[in-house]
């Protein structure tokens, strides 16, 4: 889109963010219009929540994001998917009202409880791995990979008290928080869906 309008003898100034909405919409109104077919005519295959999650990270291809809703309606039919997506709600509402915290690196010297070392380290584990999946768009691979993340993350939330009154512990597990959710950020805004 950027290449097409510079291309053009007038130019006006966000006109490329434009017509990125005009496509936007278009592919909303395909995807969401599709169904199952003879044997489901009533049931979506893709749902708005869906949708919104994934142009939340603003693919700048229709492929790009047609593989990444892909991805995401495969993740929502693994067991572990309710849980994580109902963990990135409550991560991103902890996150919202802790606005005027500053988020920064996770120090591990500042871990303490067995649950908060032990998403840490799971993270850590997968980090690479999920890297490197999404910036090969092989993004099922990476939500696969996230998966994985349920046991650690249901623990972190059972387990420890992320405001704290410490403030440099609830610093550091916004931290944590913040992390876990640019992960999973990486392909779609799973804050976005139902949970």
């Amino acid at each position: 889109i950027e290449r097409a309008v510079a291309l053009q003898p007038v130019q006006r100034p966000g006109v490329a963010d434009e017509v990125y909405e005009y496509v936007m919409e278009r592919l909303r109104a395909y995807y969401l219009d599709r169904t199952d077919g003879e044997a489901a005519p009533e049931k979506k295959l893709i749902t708005t929540e869906m949708f919104d999650a994934v142009l939340a990270t603003q693919p700048r291809s229709p492929l790009d994001f047609d593989a990444r809703l892909r991805a995401l309606s495969a993740f929502l039919e693994l067991p572990e998917a309710s849980s994580l997506t109902a963990a990135n709600k409550r991560i991103a509402n902890i996150l919202r009202k802790a606005d005027a915290i500053t988020v920064t690196e996770v120090d591990i010297e500042v871990l303490r409880e067995h649950a908060e070392i032990r998403l840490y380290d799971a993270m850590r584990d997968l980090r690479e791995a999920v890297s490197t999946a999404t910036a090969r768009r092989e993004y099922t691979a990476a939500l696969g990979q996230l998966a994985l993340l349920k046991p650690a993350v249901d623990g972190f939330f059972d387990e420890v008290m992320v405001m704290a009154e410490d403030p440099k512990l609830r610093a550091n597990r916004l931290s944590l928080l913040a992390a876990l959710r640019g992960l999973f950020g990486g392909v779609a805004d799973l804050s976005r869906l139902p949970g």
